[in-house]
């Protein structure tokens, strides 16, 4: 397998940057967060909103020549490989050289542990809690996807993480007054509002519960870097990289509901110093630029595949569809037919409507033609 490929040739596909963060996706972060350490100046981001284009169906996804590499642990096993390659153009590409073969398996232990749990309360703060869907994820997802996408493509990824959210405790059910606004005014007249507040009773209890939740995963990290500067120890590792992104995107979007942002502000002052460096160092001003591109959802993708041949940037292999692939391509067949089924009754009610009108416009124009052609025998007579 040849690596050594022109710097030009790798290039990072990620969820786009939301909040003045590179990507609003942990994965997504992380990536670039190591790509930038790895090897700085010599790769590029694509801005993605169409995960469909990866070959797992997820974002971040590598692009190297014609290696297609997805999932963040395999992005870095992949980038590691190409420094150990003779000849290759990136001699720094192993940001764990320095960790031993014990080290090595303890940092993929803890990424796994990361990535489970960090990463249920970045999805927490991002999709459970109503306030914070409303007030900031909503909007922001749904300004990245043209229309139709932006109407119903936010819900279904909001819709993907509840289960996994429900199942660890860190789901927020709706208050009382949705289930009130649903009532009759008889219903709300019987049951009158009673003494305690029972909306906010439900939030301040939601709250305690994600504080229960979140305070023994961060007690962990907390523990783990302990007064050191990095992870393990002085040297800054993917394991890193990694835990910064997840802290990142508790800390810096305004969140509306800041629970968590408010814990770690208060009670975790050494993994915020830690994500602050790694951030710094990474990503300041001081850092190489990171050259950014875009590949964004367009309305090309309700249209089954092979309809139209569109040109690719990415390398594709001919795999059979699944079930599920050839069920999304009849669902995009019935939204083809549905809407040109709709424009063709539209046309026929359109004319029905206006048939008459037209009738009448016909014979109004046949009539002024006949004056016109008397009109003119008329003056022949004369003239002769």
């Amino acid at each position: 397998m040849a690596h050594n490929l022109p710097a030009s040739e790798i290039k990072l596909y990620v969820w786009p940057k939301l909040w003045d963060i590179p990507s609003f996706d942990p994965y997504s972060l992380s990536a670039i967060l190591y790509l930038q350490l790895a090897v700085p100046g010599k790769f590029s981001v694509v801005e993605c909103t169409d995960p469909d284009l990866s070959p797992s169906g997820q974002l971040p996804f590598l692009v190297h020549g014609q290696e297609l590499v997805a999932s963040f642990s395999s992005i870095v096993k992949y980038v590691a490989n190409l420094a150990k390659t003779e000849g290759s153009t990136y001699p720094s590409g192993d940001v764990d050289e320095f960790l031993s073969t014990a080290k090595r398996s303890q940092r993929n232990a803890w990424l796994a542990h990361v990535e489970a749990n960090l990463g249920n309360l970045v999805a927490s703060a991002l999709y459970a809690t109503q306030e914070n869907w409303e007030g900031l994820t909503l909007p922001g997802l749904a300004s990245l996807f043209p229309l139709p996408q932006r109407y119903f493509v936010p819900q279904k990824l909001r819709e993907a993480y509840q289960p996994r959210l429900e199942g660890a405790g860190l789901w927020a059910h709706p208050p009382p007054d949705e289930e009130e606004k649903k009532k009759t005014p008889f219903e709300k007249e019987l049951r009158k509002k009673p003494t305690i507040d029972k909306r906010k009773f439900l939030l301040v209890f939601q709250r305690e519960k994600f504080v229960e939740k979140a305070k023994p995963i961060l007690d962990i990290y907390s523990r783990l870097l302990a007064e050191n500067t990095f992870l393990f120890g002085d040297q800054i590792s993917s394991l890193d990289a990694a835990l910064a992104s997840r802290i990142i995107l508790l800390l810096n979007p305004p969140y509306p509901e800041p629970t968590i942002k408010d814990l770690l502000t208060t009670s975790y002052p050494n993994l915020v110093a830690h994500a602050q460096h790694v951030q710094e160092q990474v990503l300041g001003s001081n850092a190489p630029s990171i050259k950014t591109e875009s590949h964004r959802h367009s309305v090309w993708s309700l249209i089954p595949s092979g309809i139209f041949s569109r040109k690719s940037p990415i390398p594709r292999l001919t795999i059979e569809k699944t079930d599920e692939e050839r069920h999304v391509d009849r669902m995009r067949w019935g939204f083809i037919g549905l809407v040109f089924g709709s424009l063709c009754a539209y046309i026929a009610v359109l004319g029905a409507i206006n048939a008459p009108q037209i009738r009448q416009i016909q014979r109004r124009l046949a009539e002024d033609r006949r004056r016109e052609a008397g009109g003119s025998d008329n003056e022949e007579e004369d003239s002769d």
